[in-house]
């Protein structure tokens, strides 16, 4: 896991999200919901609002910019990155991703192996205790530890071979993030599989696009 700053003022992800949610405090948002099964942690309004933003406004432009001066250089040559980040919310009493689980699983292995897929977590809140992701440190190894992790502030980790999931939120406070996939451009080929939800094909045109 590898945690990286960037300049809050010139992506202001979090002002987009105050003006497109009508809420100031995004921390305090809430849903009353019972807690959320895998196929039902995409339903809510904000949800639909997220991504009606993600593809109509400046927030897409703005998350183009973030990967091209703040992901690209990590890698140091061209590289695919999901097109639509995923947006989640970590509601308070409640959970932001429905079950624990590796990545992979809803892939192939051989294509993760090859690929080598990042995950980049982007909080819009401060992520921290039970209302952040909960990750193992090493494949298998069972110790999960908060992924802590403050606005201004995004962490590259691999979602593919870890289990990670989260705890019921009871923090007080209300965790708003994306998360989004990168690969080395040399390390990419297309999947056989699509998206959960939306069954969008793993391939560039698709979940993905390069730069």
């Amino acid at each position: 896991m590898k945690k990286y700053s960037y300049n809050i003022k010139q992506f202001s992800f979090q002002e987009l999200l105050r003006s497109a949610f009508d809420i100031y405090h995004l921390d305090r948002i809430n849903e009353s919901r019972e807690i959320f099964k895998r196929e039902e942690d995409q339903s809510t309004r904000y949800h639909k609002l997220f991504y009606e933003l993600a593809r109509t406004s400046k927030f897409n432009s703005m998350y183009e910019i973030f990967i091209e001066h703040i992901i690209k250089p990590i890698y140091n040559e061209q590289i695919v990155y999901q097109a639509i980040p995923t947006f989640r919310i970590a509601y308070l009493n409640n959970i932001a991703v429905g079950e624990f689980h590796k990545d992979k699983w809803y892939r192939n292995d051989k294509w993760a192996a090859f690929v080598k897929e990042d995950n980049f977590y982007l909080p819009f809140t401060d992520a921290f205790d039970t209302n952040t992701i909960w990750a193992e440190t090493k494949e298998d190894k069972g110790d999960f530890q908060p992924l802590n992790c403050k606005y201004g502030e995004i962490i590259q980790w691999n979602g593919s071979n870890l289990t990670h999931g989260n705890k019921i939120n009871e923090t007080g406070k209300a965790r708003i993030s994306i998360d989004f996939r990168v690969i080395k451009y040399s390390n990419y080929k297309p999947s056989e599989h699509g998206s959960i939800n939306m069954k969008t094909p793993f391939a560039i045109g698709g979940y993905y696009k390069t730069i």
